[in-house]
């Protein structure tokens, strides 16, 4: 019995009168079919008519069979793959699977009982509603298979991944680099790869060019950037010399030949974890994934991801002229600049030297400023769309943790307090994504957490989508090239186990931009819950007096309470602050200051 007629297929092949025999064999069989000469075009069709099942070729012009099958596969409803190919290689058969092909199958066939065979496929599919997975071997009882990401196990070591052709080579070098500091892994083909640095952080990845697959090391490393994974890069390969300049552009850390000694490799590698002293933030695919090609925020300008570069830099090695310059160069970045440094400033102190604004401020607090403003931009031009209760919700909850997080930072930890205002503007910024992509779900989601006071919106969050805002934050952050030592304290400020593998400054901002979330929340509702997790983590200051810890809250709510004032945004309640403070600070029988 042949299906019914509303199943449809797209018959994917370079070569007409194949095109022509297979459109024959499966109308036979009851689908209705159309056609594509290669990927490019089978990508257009897909976007307008969703197909039951796309049957392809690999080897075809423009853009081949297996790019093809990697876009399908990445879309959360795909449709049934069938891969019909004269290329035989058992390597892009597993890779194939592994991503999510339902069925390989090789030319020369007989195209009738091919239908039948596809017709089953479907038959089977759609009657048992099996979804198409694209790893079908994490469908066993692992407890984390539903869960939308893994976090790594907490660890201070580096990780090293290796992608090598000879499996003897790389065993061999993944015992060479494993030591104390650094932990290795291998991966056998670019899907696996994938698989594995979904689930774990990576900071090094030594990869051959020439793989003898579909896509070479390059390539590989190009996609691993699209999916905002960036580590430092060896690359091997037979002529550096021709593959440099693109490595490069790519932010290839090494170009090494491919017949390099052992020896020197393990030195080389050495040498590039050795000058990385952080290791680089684990961001869940689930949050990546939804950053990647989303287009509503727009990026940061050029300039801002420039002068962010500079933050990693010791403070006397950032070159002044440049950075004056450059926010010469950009009259918004410039004017943005001269306000701040005049707000201040008598009329008659005030300047008009975008130079002498940076010898006043000092470079780092001249790119901390610059970067704010640019951030305060970006989001106006988003929460435009959101409605107006929940735009005043959240231009209120992040004033009031960016100014609770410079305060404290200078008060509580003795930190740069620029860093923390940054820190604390773009710690929920992943709130706006979550918004855009989800819609009233996500509406639904801020409604409860303002009504109701035992709630934490994160852990709602993890509950509706597997991810939170800070893990969405994060992979904006990295989507903008903010550096990681912004990025590392954002992606874990709701997951305690992996900021215990922080370091001891990033702690530092981790507690206040908590502390000033926490303080926050309590302003939105006034529970007895919220109130005893402020508590809890200004618990952390006891050393501190009771008077010193009621001055610092006072000064960071009159703080925000000023910028709220100055960008127009809803303020907080002084007399509901106060009883929160006396809430949460006065254990110690000790009367607090009002806040006015």
């Amino acid at each position: 019995m042949n299906p019914p007629s509303s199943h449809t297929a797209l018959v994917v092949d370079d070569e007409l009168p194949i095109r022509a025999l297979l459109l024959k064999a499966l109308e036979g069989c009851g689908f209705r079919c159309a056609e594509a000469a290669n990927g490019e075009e089978a990508r257009t069709a897909f976007q307008s008519t969703p197909f039951d099942v796309v049957v392809t070729d690999l080897l075809m012009p423009k853009s081949h069979g297996h790019s093809l099958c990697v876009h399908l596969c990445e879309k959360q409803q795909h449709p049934i793959i069938v891969v019909l190919t004269a290329f035989r290689n058992e390597k892009i058969q597993r890779d194939l699977k592994a991503r999510g092909v339902d069925l390989v199958v090789h030319k020369p066939v007989n195209y009738i009982k091919f239908a039948e065979q596809v017709r089953d496929l479907v038959d089977q599919k759609l009657e048992t509603n099996t979804p198409t997975a694209p790893h079908p071997e994490t469908s066993s009882d692992d407890p984390l298979a539903d869960v939308g990401f893994s976090f790594p196990k907490a660890s201070a070591q580096h990780v090293t991944g290796l992608l090598l052709r000879s499996p003897e080579r790389a065993e061999l070098l993944s015992q060479a680099i494993t030591e104390s500091s650094t932990s290795c892994f291998s991966a056998t083909s670019s899907e696996e790869l994938c698989r594995l640095l979904d689930r774990q952080r990576i900071d090094l990845l030594i990869v051959e060019n020439e793989l003898g697959g579909f896509l070479s090391g390059l390539e590989i490393v190009e996609r691993l950037n699209q999916q905002l994974i960036r580590p430092k890069i060896i690359l091997l390969t037979k002529d550096p010399g021709k593959v440099s300049e693109k490595a490069s552009d790519i932010g290839v850390e090494q170009v090494l030949d491919l017949n390099i000694q052992e020896d020197d490799l393990v030195r080389y590698t050495r040498t590039v974890l050795a000058n990385q002293s952080e290791q680089d933030a684990f961001i869940p695919a689930l949050a990546r994934c939804l950053v990647k090609d989303f287009g509503e925020i727009p990026p940061l300008p050029q300039l801002v991801v420039k002068l962010a570069g500079y933050l990693s830099m010791p403070i006397n090695d950032i070159p002044i002229d440049e950075l004056a310059n450059d926010i010469s160069s950009d009259s918004r970045a410039a004017t943005d600049l001269l306000n701040y440094t005049n707000m201040g400033l008598s009329v008659f102190n005030q300047t008009t030297s975008v130079r002498q604004a940076v010898n006043l401020n000092g470079p780092k607090k001249t790119i901390m400023h610059v970067l704010a403003a640019a951030t305060m931009r970006v989001r106006s031009q988003v929460l435009t769309e959101w409605n107006e209760s929940h735009r005043q919700w959240y231009q209120k909850r992040s004033v009031i943790t960016a100014a609770a997080a410079a305060t404290f930072a200078e008060h509580f930890e003795n930190i740069p307090r620029d860093t923390a205002f940054i820190l604390g503007l773009v710690q929920d910024i992943g709130c706006l994504v979550l918004s855009k992509k989800y819609g009233k779900r996500y509406d639904l989601i801020v409604k409860r957490f303002r009504e109701v006071g035992r709630l934490q919106l994160h852990q709602l969050e993890l509950e509706t989508f597997k991810i939170h805002h800070g893990h969405v934050s994060a992979a904006l952050m990295l989507k903008w090239q903010l550096p990681q030592s912004l990025i590392r304290p954002v992606v874990v400020h709701h997951d305690a186990e992996q900021a215990e593998t922080l370091s001891q400054v990033d702690r530092s901002y981790l507690r206040v931009i908590q502390l000033g979330e926490m303080l926050a929340d309590s302003t939105e509702v006034n529970h007895s819950f919220r109130n005893h997790m402020l508590t809890n983590k200004a618990s952390y200051y006891d050393e501190l007096t009771v008077e010193q810890r009621n001055k610092t809250f006072v000064e960071a709510i009159q703080y925000a309470k000023s910028l709220c004032q100055v960008f127009n945004f809803p303020s907080p309640d002084p007399a509901e602050l106060t009883k929160i403070l006396t809430d949460t600070m006065a254990h110690a029988g000790q009367e607090l200051e009002k806040v006015s």
